[in-house]
């Protein structure tokens, strides 16, 4: 049975290669991963474009997240700042990834992850992700430092100009991109 805190202690200290690794690992079977991690209780609601993320494990050097992401949910491009290893246990997500270039981004292909699928994100990765789905899409992501101190930046979606991370403008941007505000 997966047991999130061996899984957090087994991260610790280690390199993105070694966490896909243990990160493949524990997602072969996503059901147990789903399990354990719905008997740790709920996180943020989810609904109206919000995503419902809740902390496993936060510390200088490693950061593990459950994500949750509502269905039809599209982010701006933003980056971490830090190497991330996402891996879906239920639903799809879509990675879209960016890279800078003349007055803003430019398109640098993409990704599509289903259940036991594990993607490794470099520092320097800009990327926007997406639910697709009519049903909420669950994933563990782990990063390597404390992401939500991180100085991270965003694109605004329509413009693709730089701006600092905040998260309120961020959801107003997936709002945006959801249809669910004008913009």
């Amino acid at each position: 049975m997966f047991n999130i805190e061996a899984f957090a202690t087994a991260c610790q200290g280690k390199s993105d290669g070694a966490v896909k690794e243990l990160l493949t690992e524990a997602l072969r079977n996503p059901g147990e991963v789903k399990q354990a991690l719905d008997a740790m209780g709920q996180a943020k609601p989810i609904g109206e474009g919000r995503m419902g993320d809740f902390v496993i494990h936060r510390s200088p050097d490693l950061t593990i997240l459950r994500a949750a992401v509502p269905p039809k949910f599209k982010s701006p491009p933003h980056n971490h700042l830090m190497w991330a290893v996402i891996g879906v246990y239920e639903g799809q997500e879509n990675n879209y990834f960016y890279r800078r270039g003349g007055e803003g981004l430019e398109a640098a292909g993409d990704r599509q992850l289903k259940p036991a699928d594990v993607l490794v994100l470099g520092t320097d990765v800009i990327h926007a992700i997406e639910n697709p789905l009519d049903h909420t899409l669950y994933a563990i992501h782990v990063y390597g430092g404390d992401l939500p101190a991180a100085p991270r930046r965003m694109w605004n979606p329509t413009t693709l100009q730089e701006e600092p991370f905040e998260y309120q403008t961020m959801m107003q941007y997936a709002r945006q991109l959801m249809g669910k505000e004008s913009q």
